[in-house]
C-alpha cells in the first residue's frame, strides 16, 4: 500500500516513486546544524551517477532532488555564481555535522561545509565532506505530495 511519504522513514531500502520512477535508497546522511536535523538520501538511478533526495524541515516539509554535477570544479564565489547560462545568488552556508548509513561516500560521521545559492528554478550547491574538494550539486524543487514511499514489492 502507498501512502504519503514520513521523513522519519525514509532510510536505506527503502523505496521511493519520484516523477513516475521506482527509485531504491542506498545511502542516507542524517545532518544536524544546531538542532535542526533533516536527511539527505542517497538513490539509485538507471542513468549513471547516483542522484540524491534532501527532506528539510525549514518551514515545513521542502524536498529537494539533487543531481551531482562531476563535470564542474570549481570553489563557492559568496558575490555570486554564473552556470549553465543561469545566475546564482547566494542562499546560506554553514557547516552541519552529520552521521552516515549505508553507501553514502562519506566516513561514518564528520562534518560538511555546505554554500547554496538559488535562481528563480531551483538551487546550486557547494559541499566539502570533512575538508575534503568542493562536490557541486544541481537541485530541484519536488511538490511532496508527489513522492511516494512504499516497502519492496507493493508497488510493483
Amino acid at each position: 500500500m502507498r501512502a504519503e511519504l514520513r521523513a522519519s522513514q525514509v532510510g536505506p531500502g527503502a523505496v521511493l516513486e519520484l516523477d513516475g520512477r521506482t527509485r531504491r535508497v542506498i545511502g542516507t546522511l542524517r545532518l544536524d546544524q544546531d538542532g535542526t536535523e533533516w536527511g539527505e538520501h542517497c538513490i539509485e538511478t538507471s542513468r549513471g551517477p547516483h542522484e540524491w533526495l534532501a527532506i528539510r524541515p525549514r518551514g515545513g516539509p521542502k524536498v529537494v532532488h539533487w543531481t551531482p554535477r562531476y563535470d564542474l570544479f570549481s570553489e563557492p564565489d559568496p558575490s555570486g555564481m554564473a552556470m549553465d547560462g543561469r545566475d546564482w545568488t547566494l542562499e546560506v552556508a554553514g557547516t552541519v555535522t552529520y552521521t552516515a548509513q549505508g553507501a553514502t561516500g562519506t566516513g561514518p560521521r564528520g562534518t560538511c561545509e555546505y554554500v547554496e545559492f538559488a535562481d528563480t528554478d531551483g538551487l546550486l550547491a557547494f559541499e566539502s565532506f570533512d575538508g575534503g574538494v568542493w562536490e557541486i550539486s544541481v537541485g530541484r524543487f519536488v511538490d511532496p505530495a508527489l513522492l511516494r514511499g512504499y516497502r519492496e514489492g507493493e508497488g510493483d
